[in-house]
């Protein structure tokens, strides 16, 4: 089965097309996540006790992760007879659209998009556990 390379959503009442992340932003990203879920990345032992410190993403890292995330994300805006896609957040950082830089509720909507439709895959089937056999 072929991969899709784009979802379109509405948010808001305005059209969006989610694309994919390349490989090495979305290994980043899924391996942040990780290490925030699962048990091995939060467990310090002290004393011969096992205690956990699983602490929220900085505010840096955070930016970083919704950032490329909606690097990746266009709104679908009518152009003569044609869709066109324009990006809402620019390679630089600069957004891309008008309206979107106080909506918080649609950046955040739009970022899980983004999030779900890239890294689904990977928790899905057997690609977590086929990660963690020992290579042979």
């Amino acid at each position: 089965m072929k991969r899709e390379m784009f979802k379109e959503v509405e948010v808001s009442g305005r059209r969006f097309r989610i694309g994919r992340l390349d490989a090495l932003t979305g290994s980043y990203i899924t391996t942040l996540i990780l290490m925030q879920m699962l048990p091995f990345g939060d467990a310090q032992v002290t004393e011969g006790h096992v205690t956990k410190s699983r602490s929220l993403m900085d505010k840096a890292t955070f930016l970083d992760v919704q950032s490329e995330c909606l690097k990746v994300v266009a709104e679908l805006k009518e152009v003569g007879d044609n869709m066109a896609p324009l990006p809402i957040m620019l390679s630089d950082g600069r957004w891309g659209v008008e309206g979107l830089d106080t909506d918080t509720m649609t950046i955040l909507t739009l970022t899980i998009h983004s999030l779900i439709f890239n890294i689904a895959d990977f928790f899905q089937g057997d690609a977590l556990n086929n990660l963690i056999k020992p290579i042979s």
